[in-house]
C-alpha cells in the first residue's frame, strides 16, 4: 500500500453489538478500498486490495466479519466475508449465485444476515449465517432487493419499485410466503420507500420505517405488522415538501431525518409519536452521507461549494455544534457517475455570491423563471475578468438520473475547468430531487425534451446577463448527462458548439433492451411504458434520431463492459457520426460504468476533454444571429409529442 488510507467515500458502519468496531470505505491510491477501524485504540487496517476497488461494505453486528461485495466491471459479483483482524477473505454465504447485488440486511438477535441478489430478470432473497450456506427464501420476478430483517429474523423485508405494486412486501423467510405489502400505486397514486426494521424491538410486531409520497409531499411513517402504515396528517412535521431519507435513531420511535431542498440538506430528530421534529445545527451545504453510531453520535461526510468533503461528528442530544472527525485530507478524485452522473427569485438576477476556499472563484446561483416553476443552477466563473475578456467560454456540467441533483457540494471537474477559464453551469433540471415531486415528474413523458428546454433557457439567462458567450457554450455529461448532451447536439444544434459526453444513452430503444432490469423498470415509469407501447416518446428522446443534425464537435468517452449504457448502442452512433463527418473523438475505457474502477483511464480522459473543449471554446465564436443562440423558441425538436436513470 504505496499512498496509504486516504480520505473517505462513505461514513462509517458500526457494529450494532458492538460499538467499538466500524467498517469505513476510503480512497487507497486512488480506489476506494475497505477499512477496518477499532475504535477503542483509533487503528485503522485497510482490508482489501481489489484491483478494481471497492465501494459497497457491512459490518456484522458482533463485529467479527467484514463484508464487501466483489463485482466485476459488469456489475455482476458476490458478496465476500473477511475476519475484523485480518485473514483470508471467503464467501460471506455459501450457495448464493452470483449476480447484481440487491441489498443485504443483518439481524442482531438470531445472528442472520439476508442478502438479495438480481439472476436474469428475477430477484431472489437468501438467508443464512455468516459463512455457512444459505438457503433461497423467495425470489419474484423484476428487480427488487433487501432492505430489513425483523429482530429474531422472523420477517424480511423487499423494495421494489417506489410507485408499483411491489413497493414494499414483508416475507416469511420460514415459509417464503408473502405476509404482507405496502402497494405504491394505490391511493393516490403515490410511491413508498421502506428504510429498515425497528431495531430495539422485542414485541411479536416488528415496525419497518417507510417514506410515503402523499399529494405532492413527504411523509415519515411506520408500518406495524397487524396493523399496517400508520403516518400523522398532512401539515405535521413529519410532511415535507421535498425528498427525505431516514434511519431508526436510538430507542423508541425517533429517527433521524435528511432532508433536500435546492441543493443542499439538512439533518433533523423526529419523534414518530408526537410528530415533532428538532434540526440539529449542521454547517450549511450539503450531507452526502450519514450514519449513527451505538453511542448516538451521528457521523456525517460534509461538504460544500469549493470545500472537498470532510467528516463531521454531531451530537443530537445536546447543543453543541458538529465537530470534525479528523484532520482535513486532500481533495478527492473526480466524482463516480452512475446513470444518474458519478445532487420565489428573480428571473433576472443571481441569488447571492461567495467566494469559495482559497481559489478566488466567484460562486453563485441563479434562478431562471419559466411558466412551468423555476430553474434553479449553480454558477462558478474565474476570478477577475482576465485581462477584460469577459463574458467566459461556458461549459454546462449535466448531472445525470435525472432522479438526482447538482448540490452546494465540492465537485473536482467544476473546480478544473474554473482553473482552466471556463465559466461552470450546474442546472437542475426538470426531473433532479431536491424540489418536490411535481419538479421531479411533471414533464408529461417528455423525456430528454423538457430537460434540454431547461437548459436551453439557463442558456439564454446566461447569455443575458453577461456571463456566457453565443458560440462558446458546451455541454459535458456522465450517464445520463452524457445523453442529454448528445440529444442536444442534435435537438439545438445551433446553441451547442462543444458536447462531451461519458458513458452516454446514445440509442435508447437499443440500450432499454440491453441494460439492467432495474434501469428498464425506471424508463417504463418516466416513458409511460416499453418502446413497444410507446415507440413514438422514445424516438422523440433517441439521440439517434437527430443524428443527422448534429454539427459537432464531439468526445465520446464510453467502456465495453458498461452494463447500464452498453457500448454497443454507442458504437452505433458513432457509426453514424463517420458516415456524416462529423468532427468526433473516442476514447475507450476501462471498469465498466463506474469511473473509481478505472481512476487513471478516466484522469486521462477527463484532462483530453478539457484541451477539447478549450480548442473547441476558445476558437473564434461560430458565426450565428444572438437571438437564435441565446433564445429557445425556434429550436424546440420537430417532434412535439411526449417524450435514463439511476438505480
Amino acid at each position: 500500500m504505496s499512498g496509504g488510507i486516504g480520505t473517505a467515500v462513505h461514513v462509517p458502519s458500526f457494529a450494532a453489538r458492538d460499538g467499538r468496531r466500524a467498517v469505513e470505505t476510503r480512497y487507497v491510491d486512488g480506489l476506494p478500498q475497505i477499512v477496518a477501524w477499532d475504535l477503542a485504540t483509533g487503528r485503522r487496517r485497510q482490508a482489501t486490495t481489489a484491483p478494481l476497488g471497492v465501494e459497497t461494505a457491512a459490518i456484522e453486528p458482533d463485529g467479527h466479519g467484514l463484508w464487501w461485495f466483489d463485482a466485476a466491471p459488469g456489475g455482476q459479483g458476490r458478496w465476500l466475508r473477511g475476519p475484523f483482524e485480518g485473514g483470508h477473505p471467503r464467501p460471506a454465504l455459501d450457495g448464493v449465485p452470483a449476480g447484481r447485488m440487491h441489498g443485504l440486511a443483518f439481524d442482531p438477535r438470531s445472528g442472520l444476515a439476508a442478502v438479495g441478489v438480481g439472476v436474469a430478470d428475477r430477484s431472489r432473497y437468501y438467508l443464512g449465517r455468516p459463512g455457512e450456506r444459505a438457503r433461497l427464501v423467495a425470489e419474484e420476478p423484476g428487480c427488487a432487493a433487501v432492505v430489513g430483517l425483523a429482530p429474531g429474523g422472523g420477517l424480511l423485508a423487499t423494495a421494489g419499485c417506489p410507485a408499483g405494486p411491489a413497493a414494499v412486501r414483508l416475507w416469511s423467510p420460514a415459509s417464503g410466503v408473502l405476509v404482507d405489502a405496502v402497494p405504491g400505486a394505490a391511493g393516490d397514486g403515490g410511491a413508498v420507500w421502506a428504510l429498515g426494521f425497528r431495531p430495539d424491538l422485542t414485541t411479536a410486531r416488528p415496525e419497518l420505517l417507510l417514506v410515503l409520497e402523499r399529494a405532492g409531499r413527504y411523509t415519515l411513517a411506520f408500518w406495524r405488522q397487524g396493523e399496517g402504515v400508520r403516518a400523522h396528517g398532512p401539515g405535521s412535521a413529519l410532511d415535507f415538501d421535498t425528498e427525505i431519507t431516514a434511519c431508526w435513531y436510538g430507542p423508541g420511535r425517533t429517527a433521524l431525518v435528511q432532508q433536500d431542498r435546492a441543493g443542499r440538506s439538512r439533518l433533523l430528530r423526529a419523534d414518530l409519536d408526537r410528530g415533532t421534529t428538532t434540526v440539529l445545527p449542521t454547517p450549511e451545504g450539503t450531507i452526502i452521507d450519514f450514519s449513527c453510531a451505538p453511542d448516538r453520535t451521528v457521523h456525517c461526510l460534509w461538504s460544500r461549494d469549493g470545500e472537498p468533503p470532510r467528516p463531521l461528528i454531531c451530537h443530537p442530544d445536546s447543543a453543541e455544534s458538529p465537530e470534525s472527525a479528523e484532520h482535513p485530507e486532500p481533495a478527492e478524485p473526480p466524482e463516480r457517475p452512475d446513470r444518474s452522473g458519478q445532487s420565489g427569485r428573480s428571473a433576472t438576477a443571481s441569488r447571492g455570491t461567495a467566494s469559495g476556499g482559497t481559489t478566488g472563484f466567484r460562486r453563485r446561483e441563479l434562478w431562471t423563471r419559466r411558466p412551468y416553476g423555476q430553474i434553479h443552477s449553480f454558477v462558478a466563473t474565474p476570478p477577475g475578468r482576465r485581462a477584460g475578456h469577459r463574458p467566459w467560454p461556458t461549459v454546462f456540467l449535466v448531472h445525470g438520473g435525472p432522479h438526482t441533483h447538482d448540490r452546494d457540494a465540492y465537485d473536482a471537474r467544476t473546480e478544473a475547468l474554473v482553473r482552466a477559464g471556463f465559466a461552470v453551469v450546474r442546472t437542475n433540471y426538470r426531473g433532479s430531487t431536491g424540489y418536490g415531486p411535481r419538479w421531479r415528474d411533471g414533464f408529461g413523458h417528455r423525456v430528454g425534451l423538457a430537460q434540454l428546454e431547461d437548459l436551453a433557457a439557463v442558456r439564454s439567462h446566461l447569455i443575458d446577463t453577461g456571463v456566457s458567450e453565443p458560440g462558446r457554450t458546451g455541454l459535458c455529461g456522465y450517464s445520463w448527462g452524457g445523453y442529454l448532451t448528445l440529444l442536444a447536439m442534435g435537438v439545438q444544434p445551433r446553441l451547442w458548439d462543444v458536447g462531451l459526453a461519458v458513458a452516454p444513452v446514445a440509442d435508447y430503444t437499443a440500450a432499454y433492451r440491453a441494460t439492467t432490469p432495474a434501469l428498464r423498470e425506471v424508463d417504463d415509469r418516466l416513458f409511460g411504458g416499453t418502446p413497444e407501447q410507446v415507440p413514438h416518446r422514445y424516438r422523440a428522446a433517441c439521440p439517434m434520431t437527430y443524428v443527422g443534425r448534429v454539427r459537432g464537435p464531439l468526445f465520446l468517452a464510453a467502456s465495453a463492459d458498461d452494463e447500464k449504457c452498453p457500448p454497443e448502442q454507442i458504437e452505433r452512433y458513432l457509426a453514424a457520426l463517420r458516415r456524416r463527418d462529423v468532427p468526433h473523438r473516442v476514447r475507450w475505457l476501462g471498469g465498466g460504468h463506474d469511473v473509481g474502477r478505472d481512476p487513471a483511464g478516466h484522469a486521462a480522459a477527463w484532462a483530453d476533454m478539457v484541451r477539447y473543449a478549450d480548442d473547441a471554446l476558445r476558437a473564434s465564436p461560430r458565426t450565428a444571429d444572438r437571438r437564435d443562440s441565446g433564445r429557445t423558441g425556434s429550436h424546440h425538436p420537430v417532434h412535439h409529442t411526449e417524450g435514463r436513470s439511476s438505480p
